[in-house]
């Protein structure tokens, strides 16, 4: 049977300091795009170690990004990175639709980040560059975040409650809509939009206690 710890362990940037490493060895842009996400699907269902490699370099770093965004330990963040590859290898056999893929992804990781907050019983307090983070903030007439911007705005968001938080990084940093965010949480596209919303007024009253506007 495939020990999947030491699969990961043994793929280059899991070993050396996951997604932040400097990049050594990665699959090629054309292995990246070798075959469609179903037929990785199918062929990492199947024992397929090469196309669970691929898997893995197609999301670790949004997964990354998320994790850390959680806990705000590089780590940290890699421990439990590591973590949700194994289950997303493990539960793979769930999988029957290639368009549901994603969320499910997600909600191994959102599930594994919470499972670990909730035994640590830590509140984050502390920021991280946005610089970490692959993405953008795409909100109509935001303030670029420049210099002045990213120590404010990195509190903020890490002082956000968690429901709030995840459902702000999913949209405006992972850039998912409210249809998806709602798969991939179980719930509603109006509470996604409503926690968004008040995620935003938290983050803008932060702000302008900062003396940002």
């Amino acid at each position: 049977m495939l020990n999947l710890r030491t699969a990961l362990s043994t793929w280059p940037e899991m070993a050396d300091n996951a997604v932040m490493s400097r990049p050594v060895d990665k699959p090629s842009a054309a292995g990246l795009a070798e075959g469609t996400l179903a037929e990785l699907i199918r062929r990492s269902q199947e024992g397929d170690t090469a196309a669970m490699e691929l898997l893995y370099y197609r999301y670790k770093t949004a997964l990354f990004n998320l994790a850390y965004r959680h806990t705000y330990n590089r780590a940290t963040a890699e421990d439990l990175l590591q973590d949700i590859f194994v289950k997303i290898f493990t539960n793979l056999d769930d999988v029957n639709r290639v368009e549901t893929f994603t969320g499910w992804v997600y909600r191994i990781a959102l599930n594994t980040c919470y499972s670990h907050l909730r035994g640590r019983r830590t509140e984050v307090e502390k920021g991280v560059p946005l610089d970490d983070v692959v993405g953008v903030i795409p909100e109509k007439g935001a303030v670029e975040a420049d210099s002045d911007l990213r120590k404010p705005l990195e509190e903020a968001i890490a002082l956000l409650p968690p429901k709030l938080r995840q459902v702000f990084l999913l949209h405006d940093v992972q850039g998912f809509k409210h249809e998806e965010i709602a798969r991939m949480l179980g719930t509603s596209v109006g509470t996604s939009k409503s926690q968004l919303f008040k995620a935003r007024l938290r983050i803008r009253g932060h702000l302008r206690t900062k003396g940002v506007r």
